[in-house]
Parts: C-alpha cells; sequence; structure tokens
C-alpha cells in the first residue's frame, strides 16, 4: 500500500522560494542626502533685497499684478519703486518726514493707519502691532538700487526707516499703476534653446 504523504509535511524540494525585497527605508538611510546648487543664488546675492516695516498690504499687490503678469515679484517692486523715485525726483512726488515722538528717527507716517503708533490705555498690556516685525525679500534689485534707497534713508537724506521710505514709493507707484500713469509690460525671455530639426526624414 503506497504512504500518503501529508499534506502538512515540508521539504526542500517543495518549499517554495521568496524572494526577499530591499527594504525601502534602509536603502534611504544609507543614501547620502542630494545637496542642492546654490551657486546661482551666491552669485545673485547682491541682487536680493531685504527691507524691515514694509506694509503687508503693498507687498500682497506686488505679488498680485506679479502674478497677473506672469513676472517675479522683485521685478514688479523694482519698477514701481524706481517709478517713484523719477517722480521724486521731479518733484512729483512729496516725501515730508516729521519728527516722530516714539522715535529718534523722522517718519513719514505721523498718523497713518499703516504705521500705528504705540498708544496704550492703563492697565491695558497688549502691545500694539509694530510693522519694523515684517520682513520683505525680493530679487531683482540692481546694487545701486539698493544703495540710492539707503541714501536716502539716511541720516543725510530724510533720515527715515528704510522700510517707511520703500512703503511711501510702493504706495504713490500702485497708485499710479491703478491710475494708468505707470503701465507695466511683461516681455517674454528666452532662457534655453532648442534644437532645429532641418533636414530630417
Amino acid at each position: 500500500m503506497n504512504k500518503r504523504r501529508s499534506p502538512f509535511e515540508t521539504s526542500s524540494e517543495t518549499m517554495p522560494v521568496v524572494a526577499v525585497s530591499p527594504d525601502l527605508y534602509e536603502s534611504l538611510r544609507v543614501a547620502e542626502p542630494r545637496k542642492r546648487d546654490r551657486s546661482w543664488e551666491k552669485q545673485h546675492q547682491s541682487h536680493k533685497a531685504v527691507y524691515r516695516g514694509v506694509d503687508p498690504k503693498l507687498s500682497l499687490q506686488v505679488k498680485s499684478i506679479a502674478g497677473d503678469l506672469c513676472v517675479p515679484e522683485g521685478e514688479v517692486a523694482r519698477a514701481v519703486i524706481e517709478h517713484a523715485l523719477r517722480c521724486y525726483e521731479r518733484g512729483e512726488l512729496d516725501l515730508d518726514p516729521r519728527p516722530n515722538p516714539y522715535r529718534m528717527r523722522m517718519t513719514l507716517f505721523p498718523t497713518h493707519d499703516s504705521m500705528p503708533a504705540p498708544s496704550r490705555s492703563k492697565g491695558s498690556k497688549q502691545k500694539p502691532e509694530v510693522l519694523w516685525r515684517v520682513i520683505t525679500t525680493w530679487r531683482g534689485f540692481s546694487p545701486e538700487l539698493k544703495r540710492k534707497l539707503s541714501a536716502l534713508a539716511s541720516d543725510d537724506g530724510l533720515n527715515v526707516p528704510v522700510g517707511e521710505l520703500i512703503t511711501a514709493l510702493l504706495r504713490f507707484g500702485l497708485e499710479e499703476y491703478q491710475h494708468k500713469r505707470l503701465t507695466l509690460t511683461p516681455v517674454q525671455k528666452r532662457t534655453s534653446f532648442t534644437l532645429s530639426l532641418d533636414g530630417a526624414k
């Protein structure tokens, strides 16, 4: 009589071979993290402008216009500020600094909603919103433009914080843009080439 094989019996001949896949997480741990190439940022560091105290509402308007025109925000900010500076040099924009009782420097906004003066009632410990904590960064500002803005805001110029000067210039330039006295025309920029397939069959 034939001996029947037990279904629970295992042998090396009938045992299926299971392939062991490599551990995905182990391979990620071993791999070196990819380092980003920061050479472009290093070469263009002088074209980066960082200002403290710029009215965030105006920065959002710049961002919106840049989105509509499909251009970088820094280019819109630069064009608007340069237009306002030209108008200031021609006498069409009056930047009249006044004494600020809360600071050593003068101010362009003695009573303005975007630059609140510190006002505290007795017993109130809530601090007013301060715009000097707002930091705005744009790319595309030439070193000459940054020097010009710094000189105008310095003690020898208007003696005002540079953020207030940028805010005043942006406000004027954006109003000019809204009233169609400043035109911003995007131009297509060619950044790469492609091969021509002339003569291909």
